[in-house]
């Protein structure tokens, strides 16, 4: 993924033919990219053809500033846009000062750029738009400007007229409406986010802006004369099935805001996963596609897409903490994504400062889990983390089952839901709950519902919890596979760490139901915390109706353990030393483990007793 660029093809090649592939990105989209790597990228996809090679993509928003092209391929209608205000005095094309009715809706401080300290901000964009006697915006009779500055005091906009390669004109007072436009900043510029909600607007031609963005897509890997004819996919960088983060957002375009969820619906998550199976339509089955999945808003388009990219093990600035929510949602992907091939990875990115400090343990952590799990990892710097017969497929292909090292101690939990429900030690909110047979069904009032089992007697010591849970409401047409989100925590659980920023990442863990039988699990780090009754909450999202089969507490943390054709991984997400018997899980090896806290060992074939 390094986005080195050379002076000649050559120094290039070196630098990535020790690759399994080449990720990265090829198109302006938010960097300005040498038009030179066209043609290396397709000479290189012809000398190593078995190297997967996939366009990096931001499937959200694009730079529009330099590029002129993109105002003649996307309509206004296409950005997403806040809340906005209607003009209260007519201005003619040359005004700058301009008032609106409303003007908290708009910002100097809009757009940040992340990187810089102190913090840069630029003002909004804004669409001024003229609208029809019924209110309709007519989206053609328009402009983009961008605010200079605000006077609160007289509702004033004082504006750049004409921006984005637009034309100034004049607007009627009542008959115009000025709104912000939705967008951020990555690389040097603003870019606007494309609406991908089922809402959005169609242009003269009848198209939405997911429309024109899948006819760009293809025009770039078309087979005869594409500039990418050659890749094998792309990589959403970005691309979100929930949206709510922007509760500004109008993204139905009725001046209220909603942030992509209208009366109950989530019509952000249905226009692009609509989108998304309109791409692989057209791309076909052997065109690989990912995009960001390691939090609940990206996508979780299972079943349409090849697999997804966690940056970072867990998140962006988690390379470890919230272990339970990467296991659960890569074992997701890869019991129930039916497509071949898959691809999953995980970027070795460590963000969070104390994170870097334990740069080489927490990669190699993260090769270790990510091995385990099927997944891919990014290359590193170097491999001095790992031992040195390592390299990449130095392991070979996965044999057997995923060991749970947890589940080798008792069941501390008495009874099956049933049961648990029935003495009435399982309670339950904003819902209604039943038996079936030994299981129990849980029917939601609201998008989130809680169950609850109180006085559970728990020892010192590490707890992993495992539940067994399947959708049995039927599928409609714009959940397929696509799950939902279930979270579960325990009381009395310690600090963790002094930065508050942290805390949530040991404690806010999700795993992955869908309409087919699957275990989640829960491991949560408990040192120092003293024998005693705890309580268990149970999270539910979404409104179908769920099936709970089975509720299980082990005191122990949650090793993985997978044996590999040329090796062993184990790892430790314990912040203690683990001694494990290995001959315990795998017979053909006689090893004692001792596996350094929040670490891993990899044991090669070679020494197989």
């Amino acid at each position: 993924m390094k986005r080195d660029v050379h002076t000649d093809y050559d120094t290039w090649e070196k630098k990535y033919v020790t690759s399994s592939g080449l990720l990265r990105k090829y198109i302006c989209e938010e960097l300005k990219i040498d038009t030179i790597l066209y043609s290396w990228l397709n000479r290189f996809a012809e000398t190593y053809p078995e190297k997967l090679l996939l366009l990096h993509f931001n499937g959200e928003a694009r730079q529009v500033n330099d590029y002129p092209e993109i105002n003649k391929k996307y309509f206004p209608g296409h950005w997403v846009y806040e809340t906005g205000s209607l003009l209260s005095e007519d201005c003619t094309s040359s005004q700058t000062h301009i008032q609106v009715k409303a003007i908290d809706y708009f910002r100097e401080k809009a757009y940040v750029y992340r990187n810089t300290s102190p913090r840069r901000w630029i003002p909004h964009y804004v669409l001024l738009v003229e609208l029809d006697e019924q209110g309709n915006k007519l989206w053609y009779n328009s402009e983009i400007a961008h605010i200079k500055s605000i006077d609160s005091s007289t509702s004033t906009l004082i504006l750049k007229r004409g921006k984005t390669n637009t034309q100034s004109r004049s607007f009627k007072a009542g008959k115009t409406y000025v709104a912000p436009i939705a967008g951020g900043i990555w690389g040097n510029d603003v870019m606007f986010y494309y609406n991908l909600s089922s809402a959005c607007p169609k242009d003269k031609n009848g198209r939405t802006a997911a429309n024109v963005l899948l006819n760009e897509i293809h025009h770039w890997f078309n087979p005869d004369n594409g500039i990418l004819k050659k890749l094998d996919g792309i990589a959403f960088d970005v691309n979100y099935f929930d949206v709510s983060k922007h509760e500004s957002w109008d993204t139905n375009n009725d001046g209220q805001a909603d942030g992509g969820w209208i009366n109950g619906q989530n019509i952000w998550q249905a226009g692009d996963l609509q989108f998304l199976k309109n791409l692989r339509k057209r791309m076909g089955q052997n065109f690989i596609i990912t995009c960001d999945g390691q939090h609940p808003i990206n996508q979780q388009a299972v079943g349409v897409l090849n697999g997804i990219e966690s940056e970072g093990l867990v998140q962006h600035n988690d390379g470890w903490r919230g272990f339970s929510r990467t296991v659960n949602t890569h074992l997701y992907w890869d019991k129930f994504n039916p497509l071949s091939p898959q691809f999953r990875y995980v970027v070795l990115k460590l963000m969070d400062g104390n994170d870097q400090h334990h740069a080489e343990r927490l990669r190699r952590f993260g090769v270790a889990t990510a091995s385990c799990l099927g997944a891919y990892t990014t290359v590193p710097d170097s491999y001095s983390f790992l031992p040195s017969w390592i390299q990449p497929c130095s392991f070979g292909r996965i044999q057997g089952e995923l060991i749970r090292y947890a589940k080798s101690s008792p069941n501390l939990l008495s009874g099956t839901p049933a049961e648990l429900l029935h003495k009435g030690i399982l309670k339950g909110e904003n819902c209604c709950m039943s038996i079936q047979g030994n299981s129990i069904i849980i029917k939601p009032a609201t998008q989130s519902s809680t169950l609850s089992i109180k006085n559970v007697e728990l020892p010192t010591g590490d707890i992993t919890i495992f539940i067994e849970a399947e959708t049995i409401t039927p599928p409609d047409a714009n959940s397929d596979l696509v799950p939902r989100f279930i979270y579960a925590s325990l009381s009395n659980l310690p600090d963790y760490e002094p930065e508050k920023k942290t805390k949530e990442f040991f404690t806010d863990l999700y795993g992955l139901v869908g309409h087919e039988k699957n275990e989640n699990s829960f491991y949560f780090r408990r040192p120092k915390v003293s024998a005693g009754k705890q309580t268990l909450t149970i999270t539910i999202k979404g409104t179908e109706q769920l099936q709970i089969h089975s509720i299980k507490i082990y005191n122990r943390p949650d090793i993985i353990i997978r044996q590999f054709e040329n090796a062993v991984v184990c790892v430790n997400p314990s912040l203690e030393e683990q001694e494990i018997h290995l001959f315990d899980f795998i017979t053909e090896y006689s090893e004692k483990l001792k596996i350094a806290p929040i670490d891993a060992v990899f044991i090669p074939k070679s020494k197989n007793k």
